[in-house]
């Protein structure tokens, strides 16, 4: 979301990024509420699960990505736009690449 608010929307950097972590809101929202209502009455699942969202894993998660994100946050503010896209280009050429396994065919443990 945040080229296309950039490029084609003209939002500036901080903006676009802004807007696009509230989206994430929505999405991790659905998305959890999906995998409780088809988890619910599955057997197996580990101690402390509401559906498939185990809940201690769930507190774990929360406890420790809330901070980062506000530290996430008052580094995006301190770097000029142009930097802060830089960042981000950067970011998002490894974890495309990651993610098509390039890393691992080469052998790298990236």
């Amino acid at each position: 979301m945040v080229p296309i608010m950039v490029l084609a929307l003209g939002f500036s950097m901080h903006q676009a990024v802004g807007t696009s972590t509230a989206m994430m809101l929505f999405t991790a929202t659905s998305g959890c509420a999906s995998f409780v209502a088809h988890g619910i009455g599955v057997e197996g699942l580990p101690p402390y699960s509401l559906g498939y969202v185990n809940l201690a894993a769930w507190a774990a998660l929360a406890l420790t990505s809330v901070p980062m994100a506000q530290a996430g946050v008052k580094l995006a503010h301190r770097l000029p736009p142009q930097r802060l896209k830089l960042v981000f280009i950067i970011v998002m050429l490894y974890m495309g690449l990651k993610m098509i396994g390039i890393f691992g065919w080469l052998g790298l443990p990236l």
